[in-house]
């Protein structure tokens, strides 16, 4: 298979594991919570299957890499997925919706996990970056199709559209599932043969800054994502339809970012770029308490390119050290670390929030911890001698 075909429909799946699978539902919540639920603390309770089945497939699909491939894995992954968004467009209860989700949440797991790894896997180590970064631009193509869809339909059908919009996706994630069971069939790497290592990430440079990294990744993107519309509502005085806005910009920004820094990365090294995407995020997280455009609208367009941007980092500098399956394990073990984080991150900055009567301090907080994330990868900078040149990277390219 040719390794833009391969990178193509690793992206597809990523736009199915990520905006549709998980997503689209904060996008729709409105729309669903009127139409079915009635009380958003419901709501909030039938997301958090999401997260949690996706922390569970995350650590399974960690603990079974040693057994199967990445493409069977994606395969997998993008199965459950197609049934638990299907599940979702004839939920007829919060129950319903719990199991559609948490289908979602397990095939994303499934799906993510292991596809940054396999794009990079496929091209050379001076393009890893890029690879991967266009895996991952999938994501940020999902989002904005699903927000389109979202407006559109709801314009026309109201709230009850928010099934039909689960079920354009659901016609999606079959297509791509079809097109990778029939395409999807890489060579096997070379050292794929030979058994995986075990605590593989340990083996890989600056490993504990970089897990750490990821941690307050999770966090910082956690309170941001959750409270940017409040926040320009509320503290800045912005309409609905201004902060909705802005918050649509994060997604357009998304599918550029990983491409933009991947490629960064590739020619001025993993670890500078880290620490370069940890400090642009900080700054952007601290122009939303500011309230002014065009700060707004410039803070979601740098955050929501370091938020596609960073991951796609990580994920090329494992992949230096590591074959696919090993990757596989790796990101799994550093993705637990993120899923934790960003689990607190929500709760602890909704409490600030309520404490202080806003959310500069939730905010401040938010950025604080990605100037920490950026210390954390000096580790990464210091051990890497030369970009996409590792020892390993370079055995594993031969």
């Amino acid at each position: 298979m040719r390794p833009r075909v391969l990178v193509l429909l690793v992206a597809l799946a990523s736009g199915v594991a990520q905006s549709f699978g998980r997503f689209s539902y904060a996008v729709l919540l409105p729309a669903i919570d009127r139409d079915l639920l009635g009380s958003y603390a419901v709501a909030g309770l039938v997301g958090t299957a999401n997260v949690a089945a996706y922390l569970v497939g995350t650590f399974t699909v960690s603990a079974l890499s040693r057994r199967i491939r990445p493409a069977a894995a994606i395969k997998a992954g993008l199965a459950a997925s197609a049934v638990g968004l299907g599940l979702l467009t004839v939920a007829g209860s919060a129950v319903q919706l719990a199991v559609g989700l948490t289908l979602t949440g397990l095939g994303g797991a499934f799906i993510w996990v292991p596809a940054p790894g396999l794009a990079g896997s496929v091209v050379r180590p001076s393009r890893r970056g890029a690879a991967i970064g266009v895996a991952g631009s999938g994501i940020g193509a999902g989002i904005v199709v699903a927000s389109a869809l979202a407006a559109v339909l709801h314009a026309r059908g109201g709230d009850a559209s928010w099934r039909t919009v689960y079920l354009v996706e659901t016609v999606i994630a079959v297509v791509t599932l079809v097109a990778c069971l029939v395409l999807l069939r890489p060579a096997p790497h070379r050292l794929d043969a030979q058994p995986v290592r075990a605590r593989a990430l340990r083996r890989v440079p600056g490993w504990v800054g970089l897990t750490g990294g990821y941690a307050a990744y999770g966090f910082a993107y956690s309170i941001y994502t959750t409270y940017l519309v409040t926040a320009l509502e509320d503290d800045a005085g912005f309409s609905a339809g201004h902060a909705s806005a802005v918050y649509t910009l994060v997604g357009v920004a998304l599918i550029g970012g990983g491409l933009v820094l991947g490629l960064l990365s590739d020619r001025w090294g993993r670890g500078r770029t880290l620490v370069l995407g940890f400090l642009v995020m900080a700054g952007a997280i601290l122009l939303v308490p500011v309230g002014v455009e065009p700060l707004a609208s410039g803070s979601a367009l740098l955050f929501g390119a370091m938020m596609s941007g960073l991951p796609a980092v990580i994920a090329a500098h494992l992949s230096e050290s590591l074959t696919p399956r090993e990757f596989a394990g790796a990101f799994g073990r550093c993705t637990l670390a993120f899923g934790v984080a960003q689990l607190c991150g929500p709760p602890l900055g909704g409490a600030l929030a309520q404490a202080t009567g806003g959310f500069l301090v939730p905010f401040v907080l938010a950025a604080a911890v990605a100037v920490a994330g950026a210390g954390l990868n000096v580790g990464v900078l210091r051990a890497t001698r030369e970009p996409g040149r590792s020892d390993v990277g370079l055995r594993l390219s031969r």
